[in-house]
């Protein structure tokens, strides 16, 4: 059975029972979007991992579906980071950099997360409207206005507090909103009596031209000079460009490389894993798959693959051999600009993180934020964690040339809010 949900603001939320998820059929919203995160077959591929229960919010509006979402449950502690939201709210790493606070504010950050240490198990189940790919995920139905998308984002902090009573989880949060959504949010999520917090910013690529020497030739000089030297010097060590396409493009090669990528960085999952998950997106994304790989004495040495919609493609997860200099920024910016103006791409996403390297070779950062709310006991330490995590990510932009700007609850003039706790 769907649930229903009290009204706000002219919509309802609905919970689809375990199992059930919106399909292409039923949903022209998720058939064939812009945003390959928005896509139905990313959401079976999210559905495949073992780090969460996977379910999905339904926004109706007269009586029809005007938006879906997905809901990633996080039982116990142990989930993904970047999708669990106890976790994520104190967790110094790429979401979080203490050592740029202020020494008060960073003594202050040492005493909320020893105390969160041992205070986090409360925190679940937690539930995060969100999907893999940094991304919220809401898909909304076709044809519906600006101001109507914008309506169905403001809603969505008070449809997720009831989803999650719904479902028995004692936090939540709305991750990775940006644009002029963040403003809407912000506004219904602070009456609510959620935190926001700057997550971080995405790194995005608008490519000009339709031809490599056309595209070379948009640059600024200084682009044009670093480009130039990059290439060089990943031709001169005797790199050159492969790309496949298509589900066969995910060979043993590509696995070993990743398999030894995250055993260098210390990341969770061995073979098994890394097998697991490319076979997932073979499976579910094979159509849409593109492997940019840089070969050495016919040896690969390195690859990105990234995700294909018509105009666009997604950066999902890269892998490059020790000792290969040059290689990871040749290929990632250059050489996929290369093959994606010659192939009618406009656009390139790289998600979060490596803001300088992202800056410097022609993205623009588009800032992502979260908003988390937390039931009982010890909910105001990550609400101030949360806010001394922002400062800092919000400090790191500006240090990059790339300051965001604030969502109200953020700004100077905004006082903390004045909402009872989540419940």
């Amino acid at each position: 059975m769907i649930s229903t949900h009290t009204d706000i603001d002219g919509f309802t939320g609905h919970v689809l029972p375990r199992g059930a998820r919106p399909t292409a059929a039923d949903f022209a919203g998720i058939a064939d979007p812009d945003i390959i995160w928005e896509d139905a077959r990313w959401w079976r591929f999210t559905e495949r991992t073992d780090l969460h229960e996977v379910r999905y919010l339904e926004v109706r509006a007269d009586g029809r579906t005007v938006a879906v979402a997905p809901l990633l449950i996080t039982a116990r502690p142990g989930g993904l980071l970047f999708y669990d939201a106890p976790r994520l709210a104190g967790t110094a790493g790429p979401m979080a950099e203490p050592e740029l606070l202020d020494h008060p504010d960073r003594l202050r950050w040492a005493e909320l997360t020893a105390a969160l240490s041992g205070a986090r198990e409360d925190q679940y189940s937690s539930v995060a409207l969100a999907t893999f790919g940094n991304h919220h995920g809401v898909a909304h139905a076709p044809g519906r206005s600006h101001d109507q998308r914008r309506a169905v984002m403001a809603a969505l902090p008070g449809l997720l507090d009831q989803a999650g009573d719904e479902l028995g989880c004692r936090s939540v949060a709305l991750l990775y909103v940006g644009g002029s959504d963040a403003d809407d949010v912000d506004g219904s999520a602070t009456r609510t009596g959620y935190t926001a917090a700057l997550l971080g910013a995405e790194g995005v690529q608008d490519l000009s031209g339709h031809s490599w020497p056309e595209y070379v030739a948009s640059l600024s000089k200084r682009r044009r000079a670093r480009l130039r030297k990059e290439v060089a010097d990943y031709t001169d060590a005797g790199l050159r460009t492969v790309v496949r396409w298509g589900a066969e493009a995910i060979d043993d090669d590509v696995v070993a490389l990743q398999v030894a990528h995250r055993a260098k960085y210390g990341l969770p999952g061995g073979e098994d894993r890394v097998r697991r998950d490319f076979d997932a997106v073979r499976e579910e994304l094979g159509d849409s798959c593109v492997v940019l790989g840089a070969e050495l004495d016919r040896r690969l040495v390195g690859f990105v693959l990234y995700l294909r919609t018509p105009d666009a493609l997604f950066a999902r997860t890269a892998g490059f051999a020790p000792g290969i200099r040059g290689c990871y920024l040749t290929l990632t910016y250059h050489e996929t600009a290369r093959w994606a103006v010659e192939h009618g791409i406009r656009r390139v996403h790289y998600g979060l993180a490596a803001y300088e390297a992202k800056i410097a070779r022609g993205c623009e950062l588009r800032p992502r934020w979260g908003w988390f709310a937390f039931r009982g006991e010890g909910a105001d330490k990550y609400r101030e964690a949360l806010t001394l995590q922002s400062r800092s990510i919000e400090r790191r932009l500006d240090q990059v040339g790339a300051p965001a700007v604030p969502v109200p609850s953020r700004r100077p003039a905004a006082t903390e809010p004045k909402a009872e706790q989540w419940n």
